[in-house]
């Protein structure tokens, strides 16, 4: 049995002599705000998201940020958070490059974690960076079911979602690549590892002779549930709906019939 591709896990600035566990793991143990990218790719994004969240936790769900109570926002600033967190991304990324010369940095894997600091003040930081592994969905595209109802704090990306998305794990039925969750039945929130968006042809039409109908244009809609239905604003799901405003029709909210799915990574 080949052993795990290395990984390493930076505390404070500080490499952790121990071998750290996945970053699946981690998260699963570690109460938090994180963010997780494909190496830098989108970095300033993230931490624009790992701050937002910080501020929501520590406002209206401390327990899920590792503190008693809560804490004034003004505590985590962008730039305060941004001045924690990239030295030990610098740490992080240097200690993979000695171990792995040749690997790329798009190919790394980066979890940054921030939590209330053990004593009561100041934050703890944890960095995760490991090899990416881009989940398989399989030649056919991914094969979703509906399980489970919308994250708590969605606003927020917060490390204790990783351990109650493990327990809805156990629903997914055999061949099931990726579980989709709803509050209703009727509403797709998101994926649970994934942002959800589908495509829906739309047609104009004209009446002819009030006997037939003749297609004037057919534009493509890409439509995804707003924000304020309770999904989390993903880095990737705001880059698709920036990309498309130009050449698609979009709109938040997912109605009438479904032509494609798209269920976008890292979220």
């Amino acid at each position: 049995m080949s052993p795990p591709p290395p990984a390493v896990l930076v505390s404070n600035g500080a490499v952790s002599p121990h071998a750290p566990p996945s970053a699946a793991s981690f998260l699963e143990s570690t109460p938090g705000a994180y963010t997780t990218a494909r190496g830098l790719l989108w970095w300033p994004r993230h931490l624009r998201r790992l701050a937002d969240s910080a501020r929501l936790l520590a406002q209206s769900h401390p327990h899920l940020l590792g503190l008693p109570e809560p804490r004034p926002i003004d505590f985590f600033s962008g730039a305060a958070v941004q001045s924690l967190v990239n030295p030990s991304v610098r740490v992080a990324i240097h200690e993979m490059h000695s171990r792995l010369p040749m690997m790329e940095e798009e190919d790394l894997a980066l979890t940054a974690l921030v939590r209330g600091g053990g004593s009561g003040d100041g934050l703890d930081v944890f960095v995760h960076v490991a090899p990416y592994a881009p989940p398989v969905f399989g030649e056919a595209g991914a094969r979703v079911a509906v399980a489970g109802r919308g994250r708590e704090a969605p606003a927020a990306k917060h490390a204790p979602w990783a351990r109650m998305r493990k327990s809805m794990e156990k629903m997914r039925p055999p061949g099931v690549t990726e579980l989709l969750l709803t509050n209703d039945g009727d509403h797709i929130l998101e994926g649970s590892v994934t942002n959800f968006f589908v495509v829906c042809r739309k047609e104009e039409h004209q009446m002819n002779g009030g006997f037939s109908y003749q297609t004037l244009a057919t534009k493509l809609e890409v439509q995804t549930a707003p924000l304020s239905d309770g999904i989390l604003p993903g880095i990737i799901r705001q880059i698709v709906i920036e990309s498309s405003r130009h050449t698609l029709v979009h709109t938040e909210g997912i109605v009438g019939r479904i032509d494609a799915g798209i269920l976008t990574e890292l979220q």
